[in-house]
């Protein structure tokens, strides 16, 4: 990339060493991409206009206040406004044709759900609360908020909703394939049992919304890629050219 071409040996070793050279491949290669897609006068004066009133300046002073304070140009903020119009039209132009395959390689970790946790590092007592929920001894929420042993206690239990792919791997098994509203006996997740009981399940939908998500993920990743082979070649080339030396 040409842009990075005034980066020197001194520049690349600490950019490398603060993790920091494939964030910045990643912006230049996104502006790159983004350079590419033309928007219309009447979008780009709307998308100024919204990126102006969530900034909530009251007036010019304060704009150029702020903006002299961030060191930005016009042309810097017509770039930021236009940021996401841009990104959505590039995944469209590009992405859109992969995201329904996409979509359904990540389908059972989008799905949302809801559900009851009760989590206990002891069998027997997991057992027991188990068995209480069953027989309709005792309230789910009520034990929960009592004896859970992680984060769900403050909730009385519940959890989401949440993409079914928050949660552990083996988790995510038993929330796929459970009947709504029926208490599972416990099952171990690394050091503690868990007592679960799916509230509502919603299978996600490919709408609009999800091609747009699905689209910008593929785009993410391809730079993410993008990158990292950026990066080598210029590391390679500091390697070689050491050994020249």
């Amino acid at each position: 990339m040409d842009s990075l071409a005034c980066l020197n040996k001194s520049s690349l070793e600490l950019l490398r060493k603060n993790n920091l050279l494939i964030p910045l491949i990643i912006r230049e290669l996104q502006d790159q991409e983004l350079s590419k897609i033309s928007v219309s006068k009447e979008l780009k004066m709307k998308a100024l206009k919204e990126f102006l009133n969530k900034l909530n300046l009251p007036n010019q002073e304060s704009f150029e206040t702020w903006k002299k304070t961030n060191n930005l140009t016009d042309k810097d903020i017509e770039n930021l406004a236009l940021n996401e119009v841009k990104t959505k039209q590039y995944c469209k132009n590009n992405f859109y044709n992969k995201a329904e395959s996409r979509f359904f390689e990540r389908k059972t970790e989008l799905d949302i759900v809801v559900y009851s946790l009760l989590r206990i590092k002891d069998p027997g007592r997991a057992r027991e609360f188990y068995l209480r929920i069953e027989e309709k001894e005792a309230e789910f929420s009520d034990l929960a908020s009592r004896f859970s042993e992680g984060i769900e206690k403050k909730t009385c239990g519940i959890v989401g909703p949440s993409p079914v792919g928050a949660a552990h791997p083996i988790l995510q098994q038993h929330l796929q394939n459970k009947p709504i509203g029926e208490v599972q006996p416990p099952i171990k997740i690394e050091d503690s049992y868990l007592i679960v009981r799916v509230e509502s399940f919603d299978p996600a939908q490919l709408d609009n919304f999800m091609r747009e998500k699905m689209a910008l993920e593929l785009f993410n990743n391809w730079l993410q890629t993008q990158a990292k082979e950026i990066s080598q070649k210029l590391l390679n080339k500091l390697t070689t050219k050491n050994h020249a030396l």
